[in-house]
C-alpha cells in the first residue's frame, strides 16, 4: 500500500506581507506529485474521502484545472478498507505544449483508515490556523472557497445515521 500525508501549512504571500493563504500539502509515498504552484482543493480532497469518482483535487489557485494544464482529475474508488487513485501522470503540463512522451497513468492505493485519518486532520489543522490569523491582510483557503466555506467544511460521518458515541462517554 501507498503512504499518504496531507498537512496545511500557513504562508505569507511575498508581493504583500499582511496576507497569507493556506496551502494543503500531499505528498505519497514521501514524494509530491505536483507543481510549485498547483494547489490542492480542500472541498475536492474531503468530497474523495467518502465518494468515488473523478475530482479535480489538483487545481489552479483561480479553480479552474486547465489553467495549469490540468485535464484529467483523479479517478478515486473505495473499498471498505481502501482508497484507490489513478491518475495522469504528469498531473500538469503547459496546454500549450504537447505531453511528453513519458506520459503514463499512475495508480495508488492507501489505507482507507488512513486516508480519513490525513484529510480529517488537515482540514482541522486548516480550520485553526484560519480561526488564528488575526491581521489586516486577506486569508486565501482555497479555491473558490471562502473563510466560512472553510469552517463549514465537514469529513463525512461514517456509519449512516447513527453516529459512535465518544469514548468514555457512553450512557449506562
Amino acid at each position: 500500500m501507498n503512504d499518504i500525508r496531507i498537512t496545511a501549512t500557513l504562508s505569507l504571500d511575498e508581493k504583500h506581507a499582511e496576507d497569507a493563504y493556506i496551502d494543503f500539502n500531499l505528498s505519497v509515498d514521501g514524494q509530491y506529485l505536483h507543481e510549485i504552484n498547483v494547489y490542492v482543493d480542500p472541498v475536492a480532497l474531503v468530497n474523495s474521502a467518502s465518494l468515488s469518482g473523478e475530482f479535480f483535487i489538483y487545481t489552479c489557485d483561480c479553480g479552474n484545472p486547465a489553467c495549469q494544464g490540468i485535464d484529467d482529475g483523479v479517478l478515486v474508488s473505495h473499498t471498505p478498507d481502501t482508497v484507490k487513485w489513478r491518475l495522469s501522470n504528469p498531473i500538469s503540463w503547459p496546454p500549450e505544449e504537447p505531453k511528453p512522451d513519458w506520459t503514463h497513468e499512475a495508480e495508488f492505493v492507501f489505507s482507507r483508515e488512513n486516508y480519513e485519518e490525513q484529510v480529517s486532520t488537515a482540514l482541522d489543522h486548516a480550520k485553526r490556523l484560519a480561526r488564528g490569523y488575526r491581521t489586516s491582510g486577506v486569508l486565501w483557503v482555497g479555491p473558490d472557497l471562502t473563510i466560512e466555506g472553510l469552517m463549514a467544511l465537514e469529513m463525512p460521518r461514517q456509519g449512516g445515521f447513527f453516529a459512535s458515541e465518544p469514548e468514555g462517554r457512553a450512557m449506562q
